[in-house]
């Protein structure tokens, strides 16, 4: 409670203190104004720039302006200022896990550049940790469905990062970061032009030991078995991001190489300390983009080409177990002398190709056509292990070397090729003064489970010049991972006769502006999910994926703009959801979350933002499908509090210090594993300083 009036007593003070440091020189210092906020146009809802109050979805839009106030060193944490969006960490190596309307990570689209970050095997990736903040010009976010534009994974949600690329940066930059948990961080960006092509490099390097959550006790120790515990989960990693483009008229080229190394994943799956796995993972990617709205009379033309590489290697882990394990499987209990180990690597490629077209020969129409093929090849598959089952007859026993299963049925997933060829269609039609109708739907046909189809409708009604209010509807899909299809583990069975998941939403929408220093924003949703994929028993110690049940989440978001005094603005939001709780349910995400936000220019030179997510209660899943029950405390509320203070010396040198978790709070991930009696412990009192020269 003490956290909470601080921080309203701070926002108390700023309106009064801000009236005597109004000037041309300090607003310039904030990152934009509420009037430059209404302006700002998006792509993501229509694939034409539109504006967020027009665009037939809920949309959002964070810029490299606000990003860089609040301080924010990766994606991850300024995409919690959104309604309706929640990070959740895995307890396996950290892994931030992007949800939205209360739904399952898995459900949630995140492209780069307008290229989907999926893969066939682990979704976003199984070391998967974000994107540098200083690679990121703009983040374009829709709330609800997006299958009828960009296909599987759109259920809850669309993220597009938009990264700064040629044409985009305007002066070279260098920086520098450091603070706690040992963390360092460089960057550099530069843009020019050579023989009439606009270039671009940036490049971001970083490394950093995590916040290493104690535990008293894992799931080794809770079965009275030699264990890590007590002892620290080891997060940390190294990163290198290096982005590459040139552009000349309608053409662009994009070259990536990103890469993660010396990754610690901390705990298992299972919930047990591993202190030996060093993993890594590495992406190649380029793309050839063309993009010309008079291509022809009354047509406009898009098209691209991409292509994208994707390693992963456990190195010498994952350690399932420690050394000396016993089992108690056997009678009598065995022991494993050098633990379980469980060696995985594996190495996928992806191409696709699109191509549209954008007619508006017909008056008060603009049609959009399109199709386009992906090709996604997991071509190399290692998996060694010492224990289990590695055939339908063969049981490895204790003791047993590191034995190679890559082309046996208990792979973690097999060597196989994944092809969807796909059409889509959509029309804009302003058929009245103040009335818009966008109408679309999109064909995907897989080579592993078949065809879908998936609509879009939404009505745009200029209600008065302050208020617009938007009627939507979308359905959606989420194709099946290679390994719900395919892995055949000790605990799970695979299942080739998946279905995709389906949804159907609705979305009521009004954007409001109160006054000329007021934004507001209601949305209600109606989430529905179909053929949900889940475990089952199919007998009583056999789990297998399949298709089952519906599950339907409704919910309410709410957001404000305040443009208090010129050098101050004040935003937030609010989200509540209401669903049942099932096994279906997707535990560990909040029904309800709060946002709030300050930007202040106090003085010239300076910038103070202070920002503040409130988490409310998380539900405890039920013992179905899983025989042991949640016998933890429920995990209640917390609030965690951010600051950055910004010093800008002149037009090249600029300074900021940041705090995370203001307040120290002892904030707790959900986490499904029983064992962890203390949840999955956040990030406590943590602190960043940053220098940046432009040149």
């Amino acid at each position: 409670m003490k956290n909470y009036q601080l921080i309203w007593l701070l926002l108390g003070l700023f309106p009064a203190l801000s009236v005597h440091a109004a000037s041309d020189e300090v607003e310039k210092l904030l990152p934009l104004s509420l009037e430059e906020l209404l302006e700002i146009q998006a792509t993501i809802s229509t694939n034409t720039l539109q504006k967020l109050s027009k665009a037939p979805s809920v949309v959002s839009v964070i810029t490299a302006e606000d990003i860089k106030a609040t301080g924010t060193t990766n994606l991850t944490e300024i995409l919690q200022s959104l309604p309706g969006v929640y990070i959740r960490h895995n307890l396996f190596g950290f892994r931030p896990q992007v949800t939205m309307r209360g739904a399952n990570s898995t459900n949630t689209l995140l492209l780069i550049n307008g290229a989907s970050f999926k893969d066939l095997a682990w979704s976003t990736g199984i070391f998967w940790k974000g994107l540098p903040a200083n690679m990121i010009e703009r983040v374009e976010v829709i709330r609800g469905p997006g299958s009828a534009l960009f296909g599987s994974d759109a259920a809850a949600g669309v993220i597009n990062v938009i990264t700064k690329t040629a044409g985009k940066i305007t002066q070279s930059e260098a920086g520098v970061r450091a603070g706690s948990f040992d963390s360092q961080e460089a960057w550099v960006q530069h843009g020019a032009q050579w023989n009439g092509f606009d270039i671009a490099l940036t490049a971001d390097v970083s490394h950093t030991d995590g916040h290493r959550p104690f535990y008293g006790a894992d799931a080794q120790s809770a079965r009275g078995d030699v264990s890590y515990a007590p002892g620290h989960a080891d997060t940390g990693w190294d990163n290198q991001d290096i982005r590459f483009s040139m552009g000349q008229g309608s053409w662009r080229l994009l070259a990536d190489y990103t890469r993660h190394s010396n990754l610690d994943t901390g705990l298992t799956g299972a919930g047990v300390l591993d202190p030996q796995t060093s993993a890594s993972d590495n992406q190649t990617s380029l793309a050839l983009l063309y993009n010309n709205a008079n291509f022809a009379k009354d047509w406009g033309l898009n098209a691209e080409v991409r292509y994208r590489d994707l390693e992963y290697s456990s190195g010498d882990g994952f350690q399932e177990r420690p050394p000396g394990y016993r089992s108690t499987v056997t009678n009598p209990a065995t022991t494993y002398p050098a633990g379980q180990l469980n060696q995985q690597r594996s190495a996928e490629r992806r191409m696709n190709f699109e191509v549209s077209g954008l007619y508006s020969g017909l008056k008060d129409h603009a049609i959009r056509l399109g199709g386009g093929h992906v090709w996604q090849d997991l071509y190399d598959v290692d998996h060694r292990v010492n224990y289990g089952k590695i055939s339908d007859t063969l049981t490895l026993p204790p003791g047993s070397p590191l034995v190679d299963i890559s082309n046996s049925a208990y792979a973690f997933a097999p060597e196989k090729t994944r092809r969807n060829h796909y059409l889509f269609l959509q029309d804009v039609w302003s058929f009245a003064n103040d009335w818009e109708l966008t109408a679309g739907a999109r064909y995907d046909n897989y080579s592993d489970f078949g065809s879908t189809v998936n609509p879009r409708l939404a009505l745009v009604w200029q209600t008065t010049d302050r208020l617009t209010t938007k009627l939507m509807y979308g359905e959606a899909f989420r194709a099946p991972t290679y390994l719900e299809l395919y892995s055949n583990t000790s605990a799970t069975m695979p299942n080739p006769d998946l279905m995709p998941e389906q949804s159907k939403t609705w979305d009521l929408a009004f954007c409001y502006l109160a006054a000329q220093n007021l934004k507001l924003g209601l949305n209600l949703f109606h989430f529905s999910l179909s053929d949900i994929i889940g475990l089952a028993h199919i007998s009583p110690t056999t789990l297998q994926y399949q298709n089952g049940g519906n599950h339907v989440i409704r919910g309410t978001e709410m957001e404000a703009q305040w443009q208090a005094t010129p050098t101050l603005r004040i935003a937030g939001n609010l989200t509540h959801r209401w669903q049942d709780y099932s096994t279906l349910t997707s535990y560990g995400i909040p029904d309800e979350e709060a946002y709030l936000r300050a930007d202040w220019a106090f003085m010239p030179k300076w910038q103070w933002n202070l920002q503040a997510n409130w988490t409310g209660k998380r539900e405890q899943q039920p013992v179905p499908p899983y025989p042991v029950p949640d016998t933890r405390s429920p995990l209640g509320s917390h609030t965690l509090a951010d600051t950055t203070l910004r010093y800008q010396h002149d037009k090249q040198w600029e300074f900021a210090a940041s705090i995370r978790n203001l307040f120290d709070v002892d904030a707790k991930e959900y986490t499904s594993s029983k064992s962890l009696r203390n949840y999955l412990p956040l990030p406590g009192l943590s602190y960043f300083a940053e220098l940046r020269y432009t040149f």
